[in-house]
């Protein structure tokens, strides 16, 4: 289950573990970069934030559609 929320200045998807188990986790994805941010159980905890170029998210979105080995990404305008 998600979530997606458009505001003016990002999306946010919010990706909910439906077992519980799990803390959710946010993608962020704004003019500058992509967040990916979850907040720990402990209150008082700062979140995990990782931080990713455009280019970088893309490249890990198109990772999960490969087999394993090295891949180079190319962009055409």
């Amino acid at each position: 289950m998600f979530t997606n929320e458009f505001l003016s200045d990002c999306t946010v998807t919010t990706v909910l573990d439906e077992t519980g188990e799990n803390e959710d986790v946010q993608l962020i994805i704004g003019d500058d970069c992509v967040y990916i941010r979850q907040f720990p159980e402990k209150d008082g905890k700062p979140a995990d934030l990782i931080c990713l170029t455009h280019k970088m998210f893309y490249d890990m979105m198109s990772a999960l559609q490969q087999t394993e080995g090295l891949y180079k990404t190319r962009y055409t305008k």
